[in-house]
């Protein structure tokens, strides 16, 4: 029995020298109130929206997380339920569901810009009940406000399937630009 003792004093012995070079030597304080904790704020980004004024795109800047185009549209649909100046929008009730940034492949009729050497095509899905033309119109020249954008295709998503990608263009909607001012290509 005594080898047994020995061996368990031993082997308290080895643990308290083992957690020894653990402690830290600082001895415990009360809590210290140092004010509010730290909080990271970032600028907002300004970007360029189209909502409508009396039938007509109007141009509205907002606040978005960045000036990347997803973000710049993802404030657009978020503009939808808080309009006000008179402004509205015709995107109440859709829901952006996917953003598709694709390289653009320009065919032999689009435009060839050398100092632009990023082109991009913009695929939106966009769910809910019906995309009026007006819709269209905010989402696409909302889109190609960003320069890297050169083409917008549109697509209303259902719960079972994607409706077919159409190309639309600021051109198409210059009918609905505002009587003192101009939209994009």
């Amino acid at each position: 029995m005594n080898r047994r003792r020995i061996r368990h004093a031993a082997a308290a012995l080895l643990a308290g020298l083992l957690m020894a070079p653990a402690a830290c030597g600082v001895a415990p304080s009360r809590v210290i109130d140092a004010g509010p904790a730290p909080v990271i704020s970032g600028t907002p980004t300004l970007v360029t929206i189209y909502l409508l004024q009396d039938g007509r795109l109007r141009p509205t800047r907002v606040a978005a997380r960045s000036p990347h185009v997803n973000d710049a549209l993802d404030a657009l649909f978020a503009a939808s339920g808080r309009t006000s100046n008179r402004l509205s929008t015709a995107l109440t009730g859709l829901t952006l569901a996917q953003v598709q940034l694709v390289r653009y492949a320009p065919d032999a009729g689009s435009r060839n810009d050398p100092d632009n050497t990023l082109s991009l095509r913009v695929r939106l899905f966009v769910s809910g009940w019906k995309i009026t033309r007006t819709a269209m119109a905010q989402i696409t020249c909302t889109a190609r406000l960003r320069p890297e954008i050169w083409a917008v295709e549109i697509a209303h998503a259902t719960p079972d399937r994607n409706g077919p990608l159409k190309v639309h263009t600021c051109r198409e909607f210059w009918d609905l630009a505002p009587k003192d001012g101009h939209l994009p290509p």
